[in-house]
């Protein structure tokens, strides 16, 4: 374990300090926007001498990275751009310098081996290699620590991911969780084999919520352990070390603050709030005090692991993603939580739409399963109605294999009430199977 993850505290705070103040000089001296920022909030950097000078600092957010992304950068000799998966809107524009790139692939590689991963382990990657940083930074991770990688984040087919996990083998597999719980079935059907019995030892789930539902499909589908991972382009990255209760999370590169979503003030120890990033070692894009939309909370007590970090409980949903239907607030993290509680579930649609007269919210669930038993629809339509207190206008098997995957992270809940990439997609989906 290296000594940065067992760092006592008051060594920690220390780094913490004199990174912070180099980092708030940096900012106001090299970042048209932060320049502006701390001006116009009438700080200047010598008024931040340590960590708790910290809510003096004015907050930044995606608006500033989209209004413009070269006015967050402090070290214009930039290595590579990255952008995020632009999942709740439009992508984010990233640049990292060599020096960034260096801490993120360092930063991977103490998460790989937090998670369990060795120089003996051979990685199947399933995350993308070109713009999101995820894919190329954890190659270049496991490549730090001796592993094998499988670059198989360009394949475009489930079956030939099954090709190359028969051919080389892998005992891990990391990216997102429903990619990963998806090959488990097309394992099966292309190989005829039990996906337990393959040589997956280890999942590292990656880029979206997992419920524990999810989390135990995935673990009894494969016969592996499932560590999950927690992070952002602009501020880095985490993750879950055996005692799976949150990720170790890299304080001494990059503080986590907690504060009420709607004040922005600072909440009570281990209370659950916004999560708001400050990076301390980047040059390129940099974040001060970045609030993050995701809602959660951290974890102080000392890990059973004698990791010194803190760990931040990988967020259920982020604020962006909470869907009003019928006057109610839900998530779709909720929603996967309920309808995966069914071993039988293997995909399901959700679509939230208006009545023909433009009025009423139409929800409706499309589920494939491999039991077509009226009892599931009645389960689920009782747990939808208790659980996130709005129960579908229908729930419909359909065939497996038929919803069509959409985006990138393959979304599942779809509101039609608003303008959206994947309404074509969608209606042509419904149009096939609502009127059977």
């Amino acid at each position: 374990m290296e000594y940065a993850e067992r760092i006592p505290r008051k060594e920690l705070r220390e780094l913490q300090n004199k990174r912070l103040r180099h980092i708030v000089k940096l900012a106001y001296e090299k970042s048209r926007t932060y320049h502006y920022k701390f001006k116009e909030a009438g700080v200047h950097p010598d008024d931040i001498k340590t960590v708790e000078d910290l809510p003096k600092l004015p907050f930044s957010s995606k608006d500033d990275y989209a209004r413009d992304f070269r006015g967050v950068i402090c070290d214009d000799k930039i290595a590579v751009w990255h952008t995020t998966s632009g999942t709740t809107g439009l992508p984010t524009i990233v640049g990292f310098t060599a020096n960034d790139v260096e801490v993120q692939t360092s930063l991977e590689a103490r998460n790989l081996r937090v998670i369990g991963v060795t120089e003996k382990d051979i990685i199947h990657n399933t995350t993308p290699y070109g713009m999101f940083f995820a894919g190329i930074c954890l190659h270049e991770g496991a490549r730090k620590i001796g592993a094998t990688v499988i670059p198989a984040g360009k394949m475009p087919t489930a079956k030939q991911h099954v090709w190359l996990v028969e051919l080389f083998n892998p005992t891990v597999i990391l990216g997102i969780p429903q990619f990963i719980l998806k090959l488990s079935y097309v394992y099966e059907e292309v190989t005829g084999k039990d996906p337990a019995k393959s040589s997956i030892r280890l999942i590292y789930a990656l880029g979206e919520p997992l419920p524990d539902t999810v989390r135990k499909r995935l673990e009894d589908r494969w016969g592996a352990e499932v560590r999950i991972g927690y992070g952002l382009t602009e501020a880095g990255s985490g993750a879950e070390c055996e005692e799976k209760n949150g990720v170790h999370w890299p304080e001494d590169h990059t503080l986590v603050e907690v504060v009420d979503p709607k004040t922005g003030e600072p909440v009570g120890e281990g209370e659950e709030g916004e999560l708001v990033y400050t990076t301390m070692t980047r040059t390129g894009s940099v974040a001060i005090r970045f609030r993050s939309r995701d809602l959660s909370r951290v974890i102080l007590d000392e890990c059973s692991c004698g990791r010194t970090l803190v760990r931040v409980l990988p967020p259920k949903y982020r604020k962006d993603d909470l869907i009003k239907i019928r006057g109610t607030l839900t998530s779709p993290y909720a929603i996967d939580r309920a309808i995966f509680a069914h071993p039988e579930i293997r995909n399901y649609l959700c679509v939230i739409e208006k009545d023909e007269r433009g009025v009423t919210d139409i929800l409706k669930v499309y589920i494939e399963s491999e039991k077509e038993d009226p009892r599931i629809i009645m389960d689920l339509a009782q747990k939808l109605g208790g659980g996130i207190c709005v129960t579908p206008n229908f729930i419909k098997f359909v065939p497996i294999g038929s919803i069509p995957e959409i985006g990138r992270k393959g979304k599942r809940v779809i509101d039609l009430r608003v303008e959206n990439p994947y309404e074509d997609i969608v209606r042509e989906f419904m149009k096939k199977f609502d009127k059977q």
